[in-house]
């Protein structure tokens, strides 16, 4: 059994659509998990996820799929075509090099959400910690949107940018039930931990309106729901 190491649930849900990804991926090849709640701070990149499987530490949410998959862990979809590998990709890389920014960027960067984000994330901490580590926590989350560049636009234009990623996600799942065919693969993973954290996170915010305008997201989640869960959540 592996070790996923990752983030405490937060809203009562896997807040981390990195962390979330593993864990689908893990549900949906069989893989048999367990949960280590910890701070990144521990990780081997200082992020999480990470795992720990049969002594050998591996981190980044990628390469922990490519390991799995590589020990025989595969979702049912597997195998895929080359077309189906190549518009799984770029579904991919829009998730989680585009729209997860914006979502960090609603969370942690909009003083709109970032009060209820605080509460949330670090709740569980002790008082003298908890006073003081937001803070300089959201100081490290700042600096890198700003780094990669989403934290010098204008807020209508981030909000504006997500709302087209999601546009283009939802043209995609509209042509098949799951995210490149007619069963789950490994990138449905992602997919649905990213639409879990837009929509089933109880933050208001400009992207999940947007997201809500597409029905095609909820009646997705509800198929991988039942691959997951046998009913719908």
């Amino acid at each position: 059994m592996i070790s996923l190491y990752q983030f405490p649930y937060a809203w009562q849900v896997n807040a981390s659509p990195f962390c979330l990804k593993v864990e689908t991926y893990c549900r949906l090849a069989g893989i048999d998990y367990r949960i280590c709640p910890t701070p990144p701070f521990r990780a081997p990149r200082g992020k999480l996820p990470y795992i720990v499987d049969d002594g050998r530490t591996i981190a980044d949410s990628r390469e922990i799929v490519q390991h799995l998959e590589k020990k025989g862990g595969t979702p049912p979809g597997a195998p895929l075509s080359d077309e189906q590998r190549a518009t799984g990709h770029l579904l991919r890389e829009l998730c989680e090099q585009s729209l997860y920014f914006a979502m960090l960027y609603s969370r942690w960067m909009d003083d709109a959400f970032w009060p209820e984000t605080r509460v949330e994330f670090f709740r569980t901490l002790p008082p003298g910690v908890k006073s003081l580590l937001p803070r300089v926590a959201r100081r490290g989350v700042l600096a890198a949107l700003k780094g990669q560049g989403l934290g010098r636009c204008p807020q209508e234009e981030v909000y504006a940018r997500a709302a087209a990623d999601l546009d283009a996600l939802a043209w995609a799942l509209e042509r098949n039930p799951f995210a490149v065919g007619p069963q789950p693969s490994e990138y449905d993973a992602t997919v649905y931990a990213f639409l879990v954290n837009l929509l089933r996170v109880p933050l208001a915010t400009p992207v999940r309106h947007h997201a809500e305008t597409h029905p095609v997201f909820a009646a997705y989640l509800a198929r991988m729901d039942l691959v997951l869960n046998g009913s719908p959540s």
